[in-house]
């Protein structure tokens, strides 16, 4: 059996960039360091850190000294506010992308547009963006016509560019005007423009990344509909000898932040079931 390993995975710039950020601190020893949430979407790399000393909390009224770390999806501006106020010293590892996805809601909201943005509601990113805008923003997730003289579209990040196009065309079908900015992130695109072709050619593919990481679970169900037989997975120890019966060549891949050290683990997970060789990257 051949195992295919995609040449883009691992972690992306943002993610990497927060990591770095952390393991910085860490080795300046300067009192307890915090993150609001969960840094990334990888329990893995949090579960690694916490043991390093990273404390993740959910209520930052706790926090009375030390560093806190602002996570990749961003924090909300109350919060941002809040630790101003309490002259805490704050390490902003907010990713580029996700920052410039909130200064372009805000320029829109400013210019008298009603802004829209595509993504999930839930998502710290998109609870994000829209404390940023005085929550006077509307999130969607499917195409669906919105009222107003004049719409701005923003993306959540990780959201697919089919869908956002999906929701464009359904808006221009109204009278208003309608601005768009693309904020969504080419990494993710690249990944999945990737690992859409690997699974063309592959028997079985292999999504390695967080459960509740939103892009690795978009790109998993897209590689699912092409690919039936796909699996997503966090750990080696998930891996089951049935998945590669009868299979030829397996893919594998992950979201970005996904670390290289756990999809190598899972590379030679595989390779040690079903002896496998390396098929190289893709």
């Amino acid at each position: 059996m051949e195992i295919i390993k995609a040449k883009h995975s691992g972690f992306c710039f943002g993610v990497k960039r927060a990591i770095d950020m952390v393991n910085k601190l860490l080795k300046e020893k300067d009192g307890p360091i915090y993150t609001i949430g969960p840094i990334i979407h990888n329990g893995e790399v949090v579960t690694l850190l916490q043991d390093k000393g990273v404390i993740p909390v959910d209520d930052i009224r706790s926090i009375k000294k030390g560093t806190v770390v602002y996570r990749t999806h961003g924090i909300l501006k109350e919060e941002e506010e809040y630790l101003k106020s309490k002259r805490l010293r704050v390490v902003d590892a907010t990713c580029p992308l996700v920052k410039k996805v909130r200064q372009e809601a805000v320029k829109l909201r400013k210019n008298g547009y009603k802004v829209v943005i595509v993504g999930d509601k839930n998502h710290q990113e998109v609870k994000s963006i829209l404390s940023y805008i005085e929550n006077d923003g509307i999130v969607i997730d499917d195409p669906q016509e919105v009222k107003g003289k004049k719409i701005g579209v923003v993306s959540q990040t990780t959201q697919s560019r089919e869908l956002l196009k999906k929701v464009v065309d359904r808006l221009l079908e109204g009278p208003q005007e309608v601005r768009i900015v693309n904020t969504i992130c080419e990494a993710v695109e690249l990944r999945l423009r990737e690992a859409l072709k690997m699974a063309e050619i592959a028997d079985a593919m292999i999504v390695v990344g967080g459960k509740e990481s939103s892009n690795t679970k978009k790109l998993y169900k897209a590689i699912k509909e092409v690919r039936a037989r796909s699996y997503h997975i966090e750990h080696e120890c998930e891996l089951n000898p049935s998945w590669f019966k009868g299979i030829h060549v397996v893919g594998l891949t992950g979201g970005t932040s996904t670390p290289d050290f756990l999809i190598d683990r899972i590379f030679y997970g595989i390779k040690s079931l079903c002896g496998g060789k390396d098929g190289g990257d893709s």
